[in-house]
């Protein structure tokens, strides 16, 4: 059940249970020109929805903005910095905790790793509050499918499994003209245009990408994070 759909009344008697609460986080981020900007956010909000329904708990409104590097200068990247996503999901927790809820589970639909340090730093700070959270991105489990979908093939941002996986959930969103995406390794320098590692703005064979390669991935992920929230959660 979703918070923001429910009356004061009703979300006060839900907390009465106890329950658990998914956040999803997304972002607006280019992932080349064969997928929309809310790539990142589809994802989360497809797995949080599917979890939430095999294992009850109450859906948070999405955080739709992330800390982008690579992708930064790419039109239509909306990012907001370190800073600032820290203290706004700190903010988040903080509110949740104030209205009774104990646990809460994060699932970022960007990988991003300055990105996730920001949260789980919002994360440790409500954990030494005494909320129970999880936090992860859904690409931690999908990547587990790299063996099966993309044979062999090196992918990444905006590739194989991530256009499949929106191929899945939003296929009105997915151009049918798809192309290579370069990779350039940057030898462990740190450049201010961070987007020359991915001069397409993806990486990856996105020609290679299907949805049934996506519904195997999704359903790999959601069953993964289910049993993950069963696990810690239940009991």
């Amino acid at each position: 059940m979703r918070i923001d759909e429910m009356s004061s009344a009703a979300f006060a008697e839900a907390v009465k249970d106890d329950p658990v609460v998914f956040l999803p986080m997304g972002a607006v981020e280019a992932h080349g020109p064969h997928l929309p900007l809310g790539t990142d956010t589809f994802q989360p909000e497809h797995v949080v929805r599917e979890v939430c329904g095999r294992t009850g708990g109450l859906i948070a409104p999405t955080i739709n903005y992330g800390q982008h590097s690579s992708t930064r200068n790419f039109p239509g990247t909306l990012d907001i910095t370190f800073d600032t996503l820290r203290a706004l999901v700190t903010d988040v927790l903080a509110a949740l905790q104030r209205n009774g809820i104990r646990k809460v589970v994060i699932v970022s639909g960007h990988l991003g790793s300055i990105h996730r340090s920001a949260i789980k730093l919002a994360c440790e700070h409500a954990a030494r509050q005494g909320m129970k959270v999880m936090m992860l991105s859904d690409y931690e489990l999908a990547y587990d499918k790299k063996p099966d979908v993309c044979e062999g093939i090196p992918d990444g941002h905006g590739g194989i499994i991530e256009t499949s996986r929106i191929m899945d959930i939003r296929p009105d969103l997915v151009s049918e003209e798809r192309s290579v995406g370069e990779f350039v390794d940057m030898h462990f320098m740190v450049h201010a245009d961070a987007e020359r590692c991915l001069p397409q703005g993806f990486g990856g064979d996105a020609r290679k990408a299907s949805r049934e390669k996506g519904r195997l991935v999704n359903e790999y992920v959601v069953n993964g994070l289910a049993d993950l929230v069963k696990k810690n959660f239940e009991g």
